[in-house]
């Protein structure tokens, strides 16, 4: 099947240049639209696929066993069972715990540090963070703000700024699964929210625990 439209949008390209008769390119048109709908269209139409939910649970099993919190898997059941802006916020905190745990392997006084050099910046993308933490436990660690703790991983080199930007949107996924409002949270968006998620944070090489 790829074949036979490969050959007639080769003949089709060729037929294009300068000096060729519309009456063949039209003729290779309707060659290759004779068919189309039951050859390509209606195969799809009539193919099983493959539900958003299974696709969302499948992004899930991808990830391996020992590193799947008890908080990703309740993500995934609430998303089984259609429950998205609860999946969506079990699954910020299972990103999160996944950060506070590479944080305290690689001591807290690097994120210290990094978050003391950042505010003495004057300019470039650090110069309005104004925060300097001083934490020395996992209890002090989570009561440091989601927003600033991705500010300082930017800051420590654990993200690049693509990567920042992209979390700091999903941040705002869980802010609005989190909270009453309009905003919609369909199937869509939560597949897109747990596959930027797992592959920055979950199975992200710089997060990988020892």
């Amino acid at each position: 099947m790829v074949s036979k439209y490969a050959e007639g949008f080769k003949r089709l390209h060729v037929l294009s240049r300068p000096n060729n008769l519309v009456t063949s390119y039209v003729g290779c048109i309707n060659g290759l639209l004779k068919d189309f709908k039951n050859d390509l269209i209606l195969a799809v139409q009539q193919s099983p696929g493959v539900s958003e939910r299974e696709q969302l649970r499948s992004l899930i099993d991808e990830i391996p066993e020992d590193d799947v919190s008890e908080y990703l898997e309740e993500a995934a059941s609430c998303a089984e069972a259609g429950y998205l802006r609860a999946a969506i916020v079990l699954g910020w905190c299972a990103a999160i715990d996944r950060v506070q745990k590479k944080l305290l392997a690689a001591g807290l006084e690097t994120f210290n540090k990094a978050s003391a050099d950042m505010k003495k910046q004057k300019s470039g993308r650090f110069k309005r963070f104004n925060k300097d933490f001083a934490v020395t436990t996992l209890s002090e660690l989570q009561e440091v703000f989601d927003n600033d703790l991705l500010w300082v991983l930017e800051g420590m080199g654990l993200i690049d700024s693509n990567e920042g930007d992209r979390l700091r949107s999903l941040f705002q996924y869980r802010n609005q699964s989190a909270h009453p409002g309009s905003a919609p949270i369909g199937e869509a968006h939560a597949i897109a929210f747990f596959n930027d998620l797992i592959e920055i944070i979950l199975t992200g090489s710089a997060f990988a625990l020892p």
